[in-house]
């Protein structure tokens, strides 16, 4: 399980519980969930080795929270301190989602379950120039990324009348949504070929907001923060392929996402420890994958019955590959 550097923890004992398997082994868990010190402050891990940003996320994922994550400029600083002055990118845990985009309407993904693919009918065209475009333009049957304080003409929909308005005067995206919500239910949606035709029947060879958009940069652990330190003319997208951030002692810049990089980790400072005790009644190897994924589903239960629902558990490997050595793992 992922382990923490501090040292203060108070011990919350929790009762056992068990799992049972087909073949009918039971295993009696005895947690134990070790809670950081309220005066715990982030803490952040120099990995030296060369990964792309999905591979150093996942590393950090494994072995320490997540890519970091710099709040606020004393964060910046200690991250600072943790690398020299070469010109080596590294990692940190912002990057670009550009598959994001939400529709206004129903706050709901365009791409559900990670499916870029609508159909030849939706044309969408992005490019994400200078990495400043997140708002969506219809621009005669063409759907364009725009920059979001540009001013458009938007097409509104109207849910009790099952109507698509266009509004003459232009405005920005969000002045746009402000309106349609305002005057009638909000920016329209486009999801089929026949929502397509009747915008395309109210409007003319104009450019218009419809209600598509997503957020620019964010943390890989869902931070909420907005600290930035972006360097000079940074982020631009140079190339139309960089939508991941590292570092330099000047500050950030994006760059391609498999580009192989040193990177920083981060333990959250609410991060918690999990503690498990396995006691199977008969001989069981704990290394056994769907031993291990059965005891992983009964603890996230267990968390969630102790009303604890933000959290992420995994197994750590030892050096040799195995989560158990040879003598844990033949109880």
């Amino acid at each position: 399980m992922v382990e923490s550097r501090r040292r203060q923890i108070t011990v919350v004992q929790f009762d056992s519980i068990t799992v049972m398997e087909k073949t009918g082994l039971v295993i009696l868990l005895s947690l134990a969930l070790l809670t950081l010190s309220s005066c715990a402050i982030r803490e952040y891990y120099h990995v030296q080795l060369l990964k792309t940003w999905t591979e150093a996320q996942s590393y950090c994922r494994e072995n320490f929270a997540d890519l970091a994550t710099i709040e606020t400029e004393e964060d910046w600083e200690k991250v600072r301190k943790l690398f020299d002055n070469s010109t080596r990118h590294i990692w940190i845990g912002l990057y670009d989602d550009i598959n994001g985009w939400r529709w206004s309407m129903d706050n709901t993904y365009l791409y559900n379950g990670g499916d870029t693919t609508l159909g030849d009918w939706f044309a969408l065209a992005v490019n994400s120039h200078q990495s400043a475009e997140h708002c969506i333009e219809i621009f005669q049957g063409t759907l364009y990324d725009q920059r979001c304080e540009k001013s458009r003409r938007p097409v509104c929909y109207d849910e009790t009348s099952k109507t698509y308005i266009a509004v003459t005067t232009p405005m920005t995206w969000s002045s746009a949504q402000s309106h349609c919500r305002k005057k009638y239910t909000d920016l329209t949606g486009m999801r089929n070929q026949q929502e397509k035709e009747a915008i395309m029947s109210v409007i003319d060879d104009q450019p218009h907001w419809i209600g598509l958009s997503r957020d620019s940069w964010k943390w890989s652990d869902q931070s909420s923060s907005l600290f930035r330190a972006w360097w000079t003319d940074e982020p631009n997208n140079q190339g139309g392929r960089e939508f991941c951030a590292s570092n330099f002692m000047q500050g950030w810049a994006d760059i391609p996402c498999d580009y192989k990089s040193p990177f920083i980790c981060s333990v959250s400072p609410t991060m918690k420890l999990l503690k498990v005790v396995l006691k199977p009644e008969r001989s069981v190897d704990l290394n056994d994958p769907q031993v291990q994924e059965a005891v992983l589903k009964q603890m996230e239960k267990h968390m969630r019955d102790q009303g604890i629902q933000k959290f992420r558990l995994s197994w750590r490997k030892q050096p040799n590959g195995e989560i158990f050595n040879k003598r844990e793992a033949q109880l």
